[in-house]
């Protein structure tokens, strides 16, 4: 069992809304899953089941934020993951093997690092066992959910006639950098046995040199990789040129030189050393010169009480008028 790669992306509106109402979103799902069965009892085809499925989760989608774009891009994104899972099962899968197929096949859509909430998870499971419910087996699945071979979005290569090259239910048939194994700790690898691949892997088929990969699916217009979009803007990243360090200059001054510019004159280093006091060299002048005298300044009051300066120094009318100069050199 392997999955196609690479695994198209989940579209973010699909995201969005399963993460602000995950229960709202698996109800969706069932009440898809209840019009498909609906269909597929009343004699319909598989393909008119999955239109009627649409038809009807497409105005709740609306409701919850999805646009109609959106929800279609969703469909075939899905279509192809799901799918091309499918092609790859055993033939004979039943509803809980489809159901873990669904649920690895959209935990692998995700970006690294995000997670299925819990309800969706179970409601993919339980899609696995509507389908197996309606009498549909795997690769009937996958063929009617993927997009014809060699259309943008089918999940294989194909040989120079348009036909795939991987028969349904053989992995070993796929190239091994075009298909993956399911998660190590997903749902197949939970039901183990033919649902994952043998130890030490498939011995997979060589890339045929005539073989030819179908371009990705247009995921509708103004649409954004979340891969790619890594500050989160919706807008794509800057070209390369954009993106490189600032000459060594720019970087001198720690970029401060350019907010300076802007700011209409230089920027502010800090704070300037404080110029010395006239009046604090003019008292450390005069302690000198007492100094030179005999005299000496009174210890500091052991309470804490500042010292004056002036203590111990000659008053203005007891002695000669002290120099502020002396001591200076």
């Amino acid at each position: 069992m392997m999955f196609p790669m690479p695994m198209p992306p989940m579209p973010p509106e699909i995201m969005d809304a399963a993460a602000a109402n995950p229960e709202g979103f698996a109800d969706c799902l069932a009440t898809g899953m209840e019009a498909f069965q609906g269909a597929m009892g009343e004699g319909g085809d598989m393909g008119a089941a999955f239109e009627a499925m649409g038809d009807v989760m497409g105005p709740i989608m609306q409701d919850m934020g999805v646009s109609p774009e959106a929800f279609e891009a969703a469909g075939d994104a899905v279509g192809a993951a799901i799918g091309g899972g499918m092609h790859m099962a055993p033939a004979d899968c039943g509803g809980a093997e489809m159901g873990a197929i669904c649920q690895d096949a959209v935990e692998m859509m995700m970006p690294p690092g995000t997670e299925v909430p819990a309800p969706v998870m179970d409601a993919m499971g339980d899609m696995g066992q509507g389908l197996a419910d309606a009498g549909c087996m795997p690769h009937d699945v996958a063929g009617e959910m993927m997009p014809p071979p060699g259309d943008p979005g089918f999940p294989f290569p194909c040989d120079a006639g348009g036909e795939c090259i991987v028969p349904p239910g053989d992995p070993a048939a796929c190239p091994a950098d075009v298909c993956a194994p399911p998660p190590m700790d997903g749902a197949c690898a939970d039901m183990g046995g033919a649902m994952m691949p043998p130890e030490g892997g498939y011995d997979h088929a060589p890339m045929p040199a005539d073989a030819v990969m179908p371009p990705p699916m247009d995921m509708g217009e103004g649409y954004i990789d979340p891969a790619m979009d890594m500050d989160g803007d919706g807008a794509p990243p800057p070209p390369p040129g954009d993106m490189a360090a600032p000459p060594p200059g720019d970087m001198a001054d720690g970029g401060m030189g350019a907010l300076g510019d802007a700011l209409g004159g230089p920027a502010d280093a800090g704070p300037a050393a404080p110029m010395p006091d006239a009046a604090d060299a003019a008292i450390g002048a005069a302690m000198d010169g007492a100094m030179d005298q005999g005299g000496a300044p009174a210890p500091a009051d052991p309470a804490g009480a500042e010292a004056d300066p002036n203590e111990g120094m000659p008053a203005e009318d007891d002695g000669p008028e002290v120099d502020p100069s002396a001591g200076m050199g």
